[in-house]
């Protein structure tokens, strides 16, 4: 296996937390790396990040790369797998919910167009405190509260340390409920 190579730009130490569990790991800003044989790409944007731009920026990596990643793992919000109604997702992100699920739609159907392996986890904000969790399928509600973030931490070092999840978009939800 190659390196685990995240692209993270995000606020909340969720690339620190990951790497804590996986410390070979290298943390980059954007797309511009040259990938070597067998790394597993990692992409941590925010909600609000402009991913269907930055899924381009992808698309050109992939084209210019001598090696492919070995598999693509993508953090995604919901409602982009019939999982979450537009309500539910304006409670979580705000106004703008509509236009961050078609981003995110099709920032997931250009890494499933590449025929990579990959992985989209699906996750509603993160807070700091411990939460339960349950994983759920394409299709299946996630409704509920925010979502730890270390529970978040170990979901991803199961994506990145196995071929668990392979080929799927999972969700990760409180397990109490909530809104």
């Amino acid at each position: 296996m190659g390196r685990v190579v995240l692209i993270d730009n995000r606020d909340d130490n969720l690339a620190s937390k990951v790497i804590k569990k996986i410390p070979d790991a290298i943390v980059l800003t954007n797309f511009k790396v040259q990938l070597r044989s067998g790394d597993i790409l990692c992409w941590l944007p925010k909600p609000n990040d402009y991913v269907d731009d930055e899924a381009q920026e992808l698309a050109g990596l992939i084209d210019k790369s001598t090696f492919l990643p070995a598999k693509i793992v993508m953090l995604s919000i919901p409602g982009t797998a019939d999982d979450a109604s537009l309500e539910q997702v304006e409670r979580w992100y705000g106004k703008s919910a509509r236009a961050l699920i078609m981003m995110h739609q099709y920032a997931v159907k250009m890494i499933d167009e590449f025929e990579i392996p990959y992985t989209i986890v699906r996750v509603p904000p993160l807070i700091s405190t411990s939460t339960e969790i349950r994983i759920t399928a394409e299709g299946e509600a996630m409704s509920g509260d925010k979502v730890g973030i270390n529970q978040v931490v170990l979901l991803l070092q199961t994506v990145l340390k196995t071929n668990r999840y392979l080929n799927q978009s999972i969700g990760i939800i409180n397990s109490k409920g909530g809104q």
